[in-house]
């Protein structure tokens, strides 16, 4: 059985083709990211938006899982324009009849909508249920695990700083997952005959805070956690975004947490600990900073993103 899925050399994709090898998949890529050591058994080809490239590659696929999408406007890309790409790869996989499709969503899109991420997000989720007829959304919330630009540099800052600003103190809630438990829940949607929309969530539900006290407990660190108005917030991290040459938190994605956006309605499908990953993981967590937009834009957007042992990890 052939799978072809997007990001292979990324983050949740690269967990998720391990996890289809593990399955017995044959598995192939569309990526613009050079293959990394210990991945000789996906193939690949470029991620191009073009219909007839997108057809080639997904001609004689059982499968295909998209993970595409972008984490916010830059360089020309746009929500609107990740929206029409998004459609772009489901049409030419219901074209060339590939017999199930996974679209990797997120968590509450719908609810979400005053968002410009949440509501693409939305948009497509209405395209798969409107136009395909065998499919799967799946919708992670936090995810968690090697590479994981959020919690590793939050931990980058508790290991500098003697204390953290903690937008409007922190009280609204998250429910994360690690990165093993969504690549089983995409993989086992795949495998599944229905037309499914599920959340990928772990067990345990907890606040901000509670989850800042969690990545200083795994770093084996104290540090002061001060309340500041959210505004505030992103007014601190402006010099520090300059001298690194990032966008740590936008205002939307401060949003999204303050709505509790990253919290499942639904009974969680995640077993693994968050908590037990991190605390096995804290010594490498914050160790260097993740750059975001030099690893989706600049000069490390053809570097892989995770080697095979870290996913193997996750």
């Amino acid at each position: 059985m052939k799978a072809v899925i997007t990001g292979a050399y990324s983050y949740t994709g690269s967990a998720v083709a391990q996890e289809l090898l593990r399955r017995n998949w044959q598995v192939h890529t569309l990526t613009n990211r050079t293959r990394p050591a210990g991945c000789e058994n996906i193939s690949a080809a470029p991620l191009r938006f073009d219909r007839e490239h997108l057809e080639r590659e997904l001609a004689g696929a059982d499968l295909f899982i998209n993970t595409y999408w972008i984490r916010l406007p830059w360089k020309g890309q746009t929500f609107d324009s990740a929206v029409d790409n998004s459609k772009l790869l489901l049409r030419a996989a219901k074209d060339m009849g590939v017999g199930r499709v996974v679209h990797v969503s997120v968590s509450n899109a719908a609810q979400g909508t005053n968002l410009g991420y949440y509501a693409g997000k939305d948009r497509v989720e209405n395209y798969v249920r409107s136009e395909l007829e065998n499919y799967a959304i799946v919708r992670p919330t936090l995810v968690v695990g090697p590479q994981d630009v959020l919690s590793n540099n939050i931990a980058w800052f508790l290991r500098r700083f003697p204390f953290f600003p903690v937008p409007d103190g922190g009280e609204y809630r998250v429910q994360p997952i690690t990165l093993a438990d969504t690549a089983r829940i995409i993989v086992d949607a795949a495998e599944s005959n229905e037309n499914r929309q599920i959340d990928a969530a772990g067990p345990a539900i907890m606040s901000f805070r509670e989850y800042l006290l969690l990545l200083q407990k795994a770093c084996g660190l104290s540090r002061l956690m001060v309340s500041v108005p959210g505004w505030m917030s992103l007014l601190m991290l402006k010099p520090i975004e300059l001298l690194l040459r990032d966008i740590v938190l936008t205002k939307e994605e401060l949003l999204g947490l303050k709505q509790e956006l990253l919290v499942s309605r639904h009974a969680p499908l995640g077993t693994a600990s968050v908590e037990d990953w991190l605390l096995e993981n804290g010594a490498a967590l914050g160790a260097s900073y993740a750059n975001d937009l030099r690893r989706h834009f600049g000069c490390d957007c053809a570097k892989p993103v995770s080697t095979l042992a870290e996913t193997r990890s996750a």
